[in-house]
């Protein structure tokens, strides 16, 4: 069976995915990028479900320098730093996956513009999105259902 790496800072990826994946895919969940990397080192994900947003995650557990990217993004500002952080963090985690050599493909749950996601496969590889909490949708941005 195929396995699906679900990353997020909550559990409701994790029970859609237990839901209307686990037929097609053994699923384990983490909550961070260190994490994610730890397990990957472990065991490869054949594709990656990540939420794009931890607002949940404590600062400590973000990937990202917020000192410096305070300074460089934000005119020192760490309070909007921090928010970036958090709202990109699913981004950043597939940018440390990927270069850490792990390129299973990534499916955010989030309504990217067009552009956007066209940036993101243009760094990452194969990234798809979904709008929404879509079981077929998402079956098929996995490649598990036509």
């Amino acid at each position: 069976m195929k396995r699906l790496l679900v990353i997020e800072d909550g559990h409701e990826y994790e029970e859609f995915a237990r839901l209307f994946l686990a037929d097609v895919f053994e699923i384990t969940a983490c909550h961070s990028g260190k994490e994610a990397l730890t397990l990957l080192k472990e065991t490869p994900a054949d594709a990656l479900l990540v939420d794009l947003r931890f607002d949940k995650a404590a600062p400590e557990d973000l990937l990202g320098d917020l000192d410096a990217t305070a300074e460089r993004l934000f005119a020192s500002d760490r309070a909007r730093t921090l928010r970036y952080l958090q709202d990109q963090q699913g981004a950043l985690i597939l940018g440390a996956l990927r270069a850490a050599g792990h390129a299973a493909p990534a499916v955010f749950i989030h309504d990217f513009p067009p552009r956007k996601l066209e940036n993101l496969r243009a760094m990452y590889g194969r990234v798809e999105a979904v709008p929404s909490f879509d079981a077929r949708a998402m079956r098929v941005a996995l490649g598990v259902e036509a």
